[in-house]
C-alpha cells in the first residue's frame, strides 16, 4: 500500500493514472434524435390504411351520386338488329337458295310468317323512372353506411398500428437502457481493474484478483455486444413497421407516456358496433323498397322494316308506361325482417359485452400499474444502495480489507438489480401503452 501511495505522489505516476481514467473526446457527429411521436406519425403517413381511410369517404360520395343518377335520371340506349332467314325453295321442280321465302309455296327453312325473311331494326329508347327518389336516397345511405364501416375498420387498424409502434419503441428503449447500465458496469470495472493492476504491480494484491476482474469485464463486454445486436435488430424492425427505408443509428429519448383519463364519451371500439347496426338497418330499409310499386316512362324512336326497300318508310316512334309491383314472393319480406332483427341483436350484445369486459380489462391494467410502481420504488432503492456499497467496497479492496471475489459478487448483484429495474420501467410503459390503447 505504501508503494502505491508513493507511486501516486510522483508527478509522472499521477498523470499516468489520470490519463488512463480520463474519458476520450468524441469527434463523430451525434446521430439524430427521433422520439415516439415521430415514428407514430411516419407509420400513419406511410401506411396504405391511411390512404384507404381517406379514399373510402370520397368513393362513397361518388357512389351515392351514381345511385342517384341510376334511380332518378333518364337513360338513353340505342339498339340495332339485322336478321336474315334464307330458305330453300322447291317450286317448278327446282331447288334454289333464296334470300327470302316470300311468294314461295314449297320451301325449307324458317316459317316466313314468323321471320318475314329478314329484319332491319334500329331503335333509340329513352327510359325515365318515376317517383323513385326514395330508392335513390336509401341507396345512397346504404353506400355511405358501407363506406363508414370500411373507414372505421381502417381507423381501428391505424389505432392498432399506433400501439404496435409504441410497443416496439419501448422495446428499443429497453435495449438502450440495458446498454447504459452495462456501460456503467464496464466503466466501474475498468477503473477498478486499473487500480488493482497498480496494486498487483506494487505486490499489494495477487495476480488472480486482477484476472478475476478481467474475466468479469469480458463477461460484461459480451453482454454489451448482445444488447447492441438486439438494439440494432429492434430498431430496424421499428423502421420496417413505420415504413421507413432507413438503416442509420438514431437516439431514442424516453417516451412521454401518461395515462389517458377519463374514458372517451364514445369509445372508438364501440363505434364499429354502431356502424354495423346502422349498415344492417339501412340494408333492410333498402330491401323494403322492392315491395313498392315501380313505374317507368319510356319512349322509342327508330326504324323497323322487313325489306330493305321499305326502310325509308318504316321510321316511327312509340311511348308508354311500364308498371311492376311485387305482390307475393313466398314471405321473403318477413324472413328478411327476421334476419335483420337477429343481426341487430347480435351487434347489440357484442357492444354490451365489449363495454363490460373492457372495463374489467382497464381495471386490471391499473392494478398492475400500481403493483409495478411499488416494485419499481424498491428496485430504485436497491440500485442506489448497491452503488453506495460498491463505492465502499472499492475503497476496502484497495486497502486490502475485502477480497476481490466479494467485490465481484456484489457487482453481479448490482448488474441483476439494474437489469430488473430496466425491465420494470419498460413493463410500466407497456402497461400504460396498453391502457391508452383500450381506453380509446
Amino acid at each position: 500500500m505504501k508503494r502505491f501511495l508513493r507511486f501516486l505522489t510522483r508527478p509522472a505516476g499521477l498523470l499516468a493514472l489520470l490519463w488512463g481514467l480520463a474519458p476520450r473526446p468524441a469527434h463523430a457527429q451525434a446521430p439524430p434524435v427521433r422520439d415516439l411521436p415521430f415514428y407514430q406519425a411516419q407509420a400513419q403517413q406511410n401506411s396504405p390504411l391511411a390512404v384507404d381511410a381517406r379514399n373510402q369517404t370520397q368513393a362513397a360520395q361518388l357512389e351515392a351520386q351514381r345511385l342517384l343518377a341510376f334511380y332518378t335520371k333518364a337513360q338513353l340506349t340505342v339498339s340495332g338488329n339485322y336478321l336474315v332467314a334464307p330458305v330453300l325453295v322447291h317450286d317448278g321442280g327446282r331447288t334454289e337458295l333464296r334470300y327470302s321465302g316470300a311468294g314461295a309455296d314449297r320451301y325449307s327453312g324458317y316459317d316466313v310468317n314468323l321471320t318475314n325473311g329478314s329484319l332491319y331494326q334500329g331503335v333509340a329508347t329513352l327510359t325515365k323512372p318515376l317517383f323513385n327518389t326514395a330508392r335513390a336516397t336509401v341507396a345512397g345511405q346504404q353506400a355511405l353506411a358501407s363506406a363508414q364501416v370500411l373507414t372505421n375498420t381502417a381507423r381501428l387498424s391505424l389505432h392498432d398500428l399506433d400501439k404496435l409502434v409504441g410497443d416496439q419503441y419501448i422495446l428499443c428503449r429497453q435495449d438502450v437502457q440495458q446498454l447504459d447500465y452495462v456501460r456503467e458496469l464496464l466503466g466501474i470495472l475498468d477503473r477498478q481493474r486499473l487500480l488493482v493492476r497498480k496494486l498487483v504491480e506494487a505486490s499489494l494484491l495477487k495476480q488472480s484478483d486482477y484476472t478475476l476482474l478481467t474475466l468479469e469485464y469480458q463477461t460484461q463486454q459480451l453482454a454489451l455486444n448482445t444488447y447492441q445486436t438486439a438494439y440494432r435488430r429492434d430498431l430496424l424492425d421499428l423502421n420496417v413497421l413505420c415504413g421507413l427505408a432507413d438503416t442509420a443509428q438514431v437516439l431514442l429519448p424516453a417516451p412521454a407516456l401518461a395515462l389517458q383519463r377519463p374514458a372517451p364519451v364514445r369509445s372508438g371500439f364501440a363505434e364499429r358496433f354502431r356502424l354495423d347496426s346502422l349498415n344492417v338497418a339501412v340494408t333492410q330499409q333498402f330491401y323494403e323498397l322492392r315491395y313498392r310499386p315501380q313505374l317507368n316512362a319510356f319512349a322509342t324512336g327508330g326504324f323497323n322494316a322487313v325489306t330493305l326497300a321499305d326502310l325509308p318508310n318504316r321510321f316511327g316512334t312509340s311511348a308508354g308506361l311500364s308498371f311492376s309491383w311485387v305482390v307475393f314472393d313466398g314471405h321473403q319480406r318477413q324472413l328478411s325482417r327476421d334476419r335483420t332483427r337477429v343481426l341487430l341483436g347480435t351487434s347489440q350484445y357484442a357492444r354490451q359485452n365489449f363495454q363490460a369486459v373492457n372495463q374489467v380489462r382497464l381495471t386490471r391494467l391499473l392494478d398492475e400499474l400500481r403493483a409495478l410502481d411499488a416494485r419499481q420504488d424498491l428496485a430504485r432503492q436497491q440500485v442506489a444502495t448497491y452503488r453506495s456499497l460498491l463505492d465502499s467496497y472499492k475503497r476496502e479492496v484497495i486497502a486490502g480489507q475485502l477480497s476481490v471475489i466479494n467485490y465481484v459478487q456484489v457487482l453481479k448483484n448490482f448488474a441483476l438489480t439494474s437489469r430488473d429495474l430496466v425491465l420494470l420501467e419498460n413493463n410500466r410503459l407497456l402497461l400504460i401503452n396498453a391502457y391508452n390503447y383500450w381506453n380509446w
